[in-house]
């Protein structure tokens, strides 16, 4: 397992303790698991922009009523 070391002030420090604390988790746990979290979200942001922008460049969508015929209902 690798280690990872950065810098915080005291305050930041104290913050980041006490919000594991809080959630029941040790201060490694806890910057690890938000860390993954938040790029894991920027990754599924970019995603969810480039297929958007492919949506709207070529958009196949059809109204609720075109696919209840179209499924013959």
């Amino acid at each position: 397992m690798s280690t990872v070391t950065f810098r915080l002030s005291d305050d930041e420090k104290e913050f980041m303790q006490k919000m594991a604390d809080f959630n029941g988790l040790s201060l490694s746990e806890l910057a690890r698991t938000k860390i993954l979290e938040s790029l894991e979200d920027q990754i599924d942001l970019e995603t969810y922009n480039k297929l958007m922008k492919e949506h709207q460049t070529k958009d196949e969508s059809i109204s609720h009523a075109e696919m209840m015929k179209e499924l013959g209902l």
